[in-house]
């Protein structure tokens, strides 16, 4: 009789055993994107945030089974991005402002939810502060601080001021300007093309900008030290005997982002 029950108690472990395995092959870790440097995970109902008007992002697909069905959902008719996939990296990309969902799925019924939005590429400063900086070999320490006194109070754009550039495309669009707290906004176009600083690699983007036949001129922005800057030196250079030696001046617009409804 013991023999019988421990033969029973064997059979039954053995089939829990194999049910075991067998069942392991079944579980498949969650859907999740990950970026092609690997260092951002995106998973299920996180968002993903895109600009309008730029290339967008790619991802790697990992989890569920390998064999994957991407599906755009989108809340409203509008389309608000559109997606290509190789197999392997799905390359997101911004249509229209607005959210929408993005559900990828496995031949396994494994599915993952991600709420993509697309935001306006616009750009919004308010001018904290002016200041100036000269260079030129020859300029005394005095007459240094006279030009950057000189550049700063001639600024048509004063603290409390602000840019708005609001982009039509990828590289133009409408600019308006604010010179100081309570004044007028004066309107114009502008083109942006991009650069990099050799010295240190830095992005720059330079904005040529038309108010009318008679004011054009750009402006550099540095989003890493928040400033728009103009090159003055041509203006002040010669102004002044002692000002010969000017080599370069700029007008420096020292910025803090205004905030977005949604922010």
């Amino acid at each position: 009789m013991k023999r019988n029950l421990f033969s029973a108690l064997a059979v039954l472990t053995s089939i829990f055993f194999i049910s075991s395995l067998s069942s392991c092959g079944d579980s498949y870790s969650p859907i999740t994107l990950t970026s092609k440097d690997e260092k951002t995970v995106i998973t299920n109902n996180d968002t993903i945030k895109l600009t309008k008007f730029t290339d967008g992002e790619q991802y790697n697909i990992k989890g569920g089974n390998g064999k994957y069905f991407p599906e755009i959902i989108n809340k409203k008719d509008t389309e608000i991005l559109k997606f290509s996939y190789d197999g392997n990296t799905i390359s997101i990309t911004p249509v229209n402002e607005g959210s929408s969902y993005l559900n990828i799925s496995d031949s396994e019924e494994n599915v993952s939810r991600f709420v993509v939005t697309v935001e306006k590429k616009d750009r919004h400063y308010n001018v904290e502060s002016v200041s100036a900086t000269v260079e030129g070999d020859g300029l005394t320490v005095g007459t240094q601080k006279e030009l950057v006194n000189l550049i700063i109070s001639e600024s048509d754009i004063k603290a409390g001021g602000k840019f708005d550039f609001q982009y039509t495309n990828s590289t133009n669009g409408i600019v308006k300007i604010l010179s100081s707290e309570g004044s007028q906004y004066k309107s114009g176009s502008f083109v942006e093309t991009k650069s990099y600083n050799p010295g240190n690699g830095e992005e720059i983007s330079s904005f040529k900008i038309t108010i009318s036949e008679s004011e054009i001129f750009t402006l550099y922005l540095s989003e890493e030290k928040m400033t728009l800057s103009k090159d003055v030196t041509d203006k002040y250079k010669g102004q002044k005997p002692e000002y010969n030696n000017l080599e370069k001046a700029y007008l420096i617009y020292n910025l803090s982002v205004v905030p977005t409804e949604d922010e």
